[in-house]
């Protein structure tokens, strides 16, 4: 089973800066919705009152969590206490997802394979990081990984949006309620307990900010 903590919140028409002119946050769930199947549930952690915002119009395809956050750090803690204490066996995966990603209909199907392939005690980020063919990591080496129909890549560090198994959150609780900042909790956790995270190419799902997208990949068809 894989588990999605979606987290949401009452966003204002300032969000859109820095976004594709054809991104829309609804479209973004709405094309979440439609990657989902039996193996899949959905919970939505809801900064605020849901039933004042337009994703309460889909509150029967997934399980709601209201939270009083105020910032994206506390949004997250208190998101991964939802997760700590639900109800999720030991080799289930946890989808933790943010607002502002489109996702390819095959993501589960390509996850599920890859962690059947691997015994993978580290992170899946289903964005292939546009900056990571920038010049600014022309040293960067990553390892390959295949499975059946796709390839994946070892990198330093990831958004606010990947995958893991119960047990590697359990273990690695501590660190993600503790360390601030997205890159700066995967820097530690490499250097504290070797985990990687692995990226498929190409991207599987991208954050929606303009000029990083996930490449080779016509987001904006995926997007209508």
């Amino acid at each position: 089973m894989i588990h999605i903590f979606y987290r949401h919140y009452n966003v204002s028409e300032t969000d859109h800066r820095g976004r594709p002119y054809w991104f829309d946050f609804e479209k973004c769930f709405k094309n979440l919705l439609s990657t989902l199947n039996d193996q899949i549930t959905l919970n939505v952690v809801f900064d605020g009152k849901i039933k004042n915002n337009w994703i309460n119009k889909y509150k029967d395809q997934y399980i709601s969590h209201e939270i009083k956050a105020g910032s994206d750090q506390s949004s997250f803690f208190q998101t991964w206490e939802i997760a700590k204490n639900s109800d999720i066996k030991d080799n289930d995966l946890i989808y933790f997802v943010e607002n502002d990603y489109l996702h390819k209909e095959d993501w589960s199907e390509k996850v599920i394979e890859l962690f059947g392939n691997y015994n993978l005690p580290h992170y899946i980020s289903l964005y292939d990081h546009k900056d990571k063919y920038f010049t600014t990591y022309n040293d960067l080496v990553s390892k390959i990984l295949v499975t059946n129909d796709h390839h994946w890549r070892t990198t330093p560090s990831t958004c606010g949006s990947f995958i893991i198994k119960k047990q590697l959150f359990d273990l690695d609780y501590d660190i993600h309620t503790s360390v601030s900042g997205d890159h700066n909790k995967f820097i530690k956790l490499y250097k504290d307990r070797q985990r990687l995270v692995i990226t498929p190419i190409p991207g599987l799902a991208t954050h929606c900010m303009e000029g990083l997208m996930s490449p080779t990949i016509n987001w904006e068809k995926i997007n209508k």
